[in-house]
């Protein structure tokens, strides 16, 4: 009898582990991958974001190497974007010298602002024309050629 007991108590606790692991999985995601480019020459250091259409998933971003080379992330470090469709935007933002500093304790110092060094068009998801779909298990390597 008590061998019945402690098998049906390990039982339970193996399904309550299994359960309560499997509610904090996150949704699946599939690798994204490719490479920046303006001009025919990688982009360093821009911010690349994957806005998904449908309301449920979520963003994927990521920032491209020296060699313009990127590979999004969602919930951890390149783990890729849920499948579907997406709007994307690409940014990179540089700060400036822009004259000096007017006012306060650090008057007279130089000023800076930040630039946006890739056209405006592809700045926000909402007025860029780039749209991929990420699909389960498939090749999704989106390579960006941006133009002026």
């Amino acid at each position: 009898m008590n061998k019945h007991v402690l098998a049906i108590c390990t039982t339970a606790v193996c399904l309550l582990v299994m359960g309560c692991d499997a509610g904090s999985s996150n949704p699946p995601t599939s690798p994204v991958t490719g490479k920046v480019t303006y001009k025919g020459e990688a982009v360093e250091g821009a911010t690349i974001k994957f806005q998904p259409s449908d309301p449920e998933a979520k963003v994927a971003n990521a920032t491209s190497s020296a060699d313009g080379t990127y590979a999004l992330s969602t919930f951890e470090t390149g783990d890729g974007a849920m499948p579907g469709k997406y709007k994307v935007s690409v940014r990179k933002l540089v700060s400036v010298e822009q004259g000096v500093q007017q006012d306060g304790e650090h008057a007279g110092e130089p000023a800076f602002v930040n630039k946006d060094m890739l056209p405006k068009k592809y700045v926000s998801s909402d007025n860029s024309p780039l749209e991929f779909e990420v699909t389960a298990g498939g090749d999704n390597t989106y390579d960006i050629d941006l133009t002026d």
